[in-house]
């Protein structure tokens, strides 16, 4: 092998690790820039893609599915996305919780429920875990599903 075609060392990524779907500013009442979840999309990837952006995580309160055509409109252009959800603890610490970018919905629906959250009926529910049972629960159970 010949040592001078190998990289000089790190290679960095941009990232966006933190990007809320669509349905997260309609739920909590944001005023919406955009009319519909397909323009507020491909705004979102042009603009990731303008930057530089090539990794992102996308995520909602203790929500999977309203992240998913988000998810896919940044695959599409060749973005790659990990899937998670933000988690808030019964002693009110939020984590974001990246999972991934194989790792399927159904996977991370199940996970949900084991935090104790079955129906998306509240803005941003709280979890049955404090903060330290769920570092727990994701060390030992989570990561294999």
């Amino acid at each position: 092998m010949n040592a001078k075609k190998l990289p000089c060392g790190a290679r960095f990524f941009r990232c966006a690790l933190q990007v809320n779907p669509f349905d997260y500013i309609v739920r909590h009442s944001k005023e919406p820039v955009f009319n519909n979840e397909s323009d507020y999309n491909a705004a979102i990837v042009e603009a990731c893609r303008r930057i530089g952006i090539e990794v992102m995580g996308i995520t909602d309160h203790y929500r999977v599915r309203s992240s998913q055509s988000l998810i896919h409109a940044a695959q599409n252009a060749g973005i790659i996305v990990f899937p998670g959800f933000e988690a808030v603890s019964k002693d009110g610490v939020h984590l974001l919780c990246l999972f991934d970018p194989a790792k399927e919905a159904r996977s991370l629906e199940r996970i949900l429920g084991d935090c104790g959250i079955h129906e998306d009926k509240t803005a941003s529910p709280t979890g049955k875990y404090d903060v330290i049972e769920f570092l727990k629960e994701s060390h030992s159970s989570w990561g294999s599903r």
